[in-house]
């Protein structure tokens, strides 16, 4: 059967599930429950959506059957039985309806790197999913299989590679849905203009391995910044220690991206439902540019879409499927005892402005504390400067310096009051500025 539109309502239920190993944190892995309304929606895709034909999506033969979900007809490619259809790419800035949106499918071959004997190369990991570093293995043309070469050909030529890629499998059957929603989420993002500069480039959906087909980019924020905070450790300097550990032009550059980012993906109406420094990649800019590293966001499995086409104002919305809590908003630890816990522009707001002062410092506010109770309470307070300035490295993040004022008013516990991320551009801006 093809995975649904919205996932099975499952009983609600929270397990704590170690997520990324080199991190050390802990990851509140919540199942889909049953879907919730929400009773407003401040934001809606860019358009008015056009007319959509029905067609099939990926079938899985292991699951019991359901109804075909309706297909983009620009996004129709081969179905998992083989039926060709015609394969036409998505451009970018066409208009989509999320409500009749099935993943674009990759369909070409790709060989995963390592060997079943070594283990294979594994870029991370979390709380749903592996991710392995993987070749493209472009196909060879019949007429050049049949055709007698020109002249000799060197036994010792290196193999033709393609693209390197990174794969992201589901790590048990409960993720499938998770990561077809994921793949869902991320063609539709590529289906918006400008959507490179922000978002982690999406190759398509290999739904013979229920994967997520991505460009491979092995370093991320998290490593960055620990690596920044050893760096500053073992040359300790009394000129710098007020300046971010990653040093004042490259976290400038990095809040700046990052922030124009989040209004992306906010004003396609995209909320991210994740936002820590581990899902932040840095691919390495080209010659010639200003910053070192381009951040671009990445895994998009708590994410949703605020699709503003019901008549009543009101959409079914699923809930988080998991959460870093030293990333959470105070309003969304605190739901999780509740009856739902749903992502919204204000948390994403919140755990951006967290990540950002993990930048600055090289750590978690609460890296210091061991106890998982403890560091969940201390999370719930909503006191990340205070509490980040108790660390060794809190004179990075003083009161009145360009740090601080940055993030102030995206950490506000009271979501009313908290920034919005167009609200916190234009004030970035502004201090950058001065």
């Amino acid at each position: 059967m093809h995975l649904p539109d919205r996932l099975t309502p499952s009983p609600q239920q929270l397990s704590l599930i170690s997520s990324n190993q080199n991190s050390g944190q802990r990851v509140v892995s919540i199942a889909l429950g049953t879907p919730v309304t929400e009773q407003s929606n401040d934001m809606t895709p860019p358009c008015t959506p056009p007319t959509y034909h029905v067609g099939k999506a990926p079938v899985d033969t292991n699951d019991r059957e359901s109804t075909a979900i309706p297909i983009h007809p620009k996004l129709a490619n081969k179905d998992v039985q083989g039926n060709s259809e015609t394969t036409v790419t998505p451009t970018a800035g066409e208009t989509l309806a999320w409500a009749k949106l099935s993943p674009q499918l990759y369909t070409k071959n790709y060989q995963v790197s390592g060997s079943t004997s070594l283990g294979y190369a594994e870029l991370g990991h979390g709380a749903w999913s592996t991710v392995y570093r993987a070749t493209e293995t472009p196909e060879t043309p019949l007429s050049t299989l049949l055709t007698p070469p020109s002249s000799p050909v060197s036994l010792l030529a290196k193999p033709a590679t393609g693209r390197v890629l990174a794969i992201k499998t589901p790590s048990r059957k409960e993720a499938h849905g998770i990561l077809y929603h994921e793949a869902r989420i991320l063609t539709y993002l590529h289906c918006t203009r400008h959507s490179s500069d922000y978002v982690v480039p999406f190759h398509g959906y290999d739904a013979t391995s229920k994967s997520v087909v991505m460009d491979a980019i092995p370093w991320n924020l998290e490593a960055h910044a620990k690596s920044c905070l050893e760096n500053t450790r073992a040359n300790f300097s009394t000129r710098t220690m007020f300046d971010p550990v990653c040093e004042s032009q490259e976290w400038k550059s990095l809040a700046t991206h990052l922030i124009n980012g989040l209004v992306f993906l906010h004003s396609n109406g995209c909320i991210h439902g994740d936002i820590k420094p581990s899902n932040i990649l840095l691919h390495r800019s080209e010659k010639g540019s200003s910053a070192a590293y381009t951040p671009l966001y990445c895994d998009f499995s708590s994410s949703r879409i605020l699709d503003g086409s019901n008549a009543s104002n009101t959409a079914q919305v699923q809930q988080i499927t998991a959460l870093t809590p030293d990333y959470a908003s105070p309003e969304l630890l605190t739901s999780l005892h509740g009856t739902a816990a749903i992502a919204t522009a204000a948390a994403d707001v919140y755990a951006l402005a967290v990540t950002l002062v993990v930048a600055a410092i090289g750590e978690s506010p609460f890296a210091g504390v061991s106890k998982e109770a403890m560091r969940l309470s201390m999370a719930r307070e909503g006191k990340v400067l205070e509490f980040a300035r108790q660390a060794d490295q809190g004179t990075r993040i003083m009161k009145g310096k360009r740090v601080e004022r940055c993030v102030k008013d995206a950490l506000e516990k009271n979501m009313e009051k908290r920034f919005t991320a167009k609200q916190w551009q234009a004030s970035v801006n502004t201090i950058f500025e001065a």
